[in-house]
């Protein structure tokens, strides 16, 4: 039998954090952020601050025939996930009787390098934990 390998994304991160004006965004150089569970948002820029997540992957030609789960054990809430450019979905903390974050995302992968980005506001609340992408077939 085949096991499908899962792909762990709770490593190899940037973070860029932007100040929100109305017409002007005030970018900060980019700081690595080798694992996503120890990142928090930086308390002096809490209002009017937004940060932008992202790091890059790889699928090959039979990866990307597979059908794909994005799965968030817990992230901060409100949040907006983009895969390669798009915007996927908008993550709020389920509830305690709702299911698991599980999102198929496999209409937005390709072949060759992917880009995963997660928008999160300075008033958003809880940290990331348990970030992958699962195979289904």
């Amino acid at each position: 039998m085949n096991t499908l390998l899962v792909l762990d994304l709770t490593t190899g991160w940037a973070c860029e954090w932007f100040e929100l004006e109305p017409d002007l965004y005030e970018f900060l150089r980019p700081e690595q952020v080798p694992d996503l569970r120890a990142w928090t948002f930086d308390q002096r820029r809490l209002e009017n601050w937004s940060a932008w997540l992202y790091r890059r992957f790889d699928l090959s030609a039979d990866d990307v025939s597979r059908r794909w789960l994005l799965c968030i054990d817990s992230a901060p809430s409100p949040a907006r996930i983009y895969l390669n450019d798009q915007l996927i979905a908008e993550y709020e903390q389920p509830g305690d009787d709702d299911p698991p974050f599980d999102l198929d995302v496999t209409a937005w992968l390709r072949t060759g390098s992917n880009h995963i980005a997660i928008r999160v506001e300075g008033y958003s609340m809880g940290r990331f934990d348990g970030l992958s992408l699962r195979p289904t077939r």
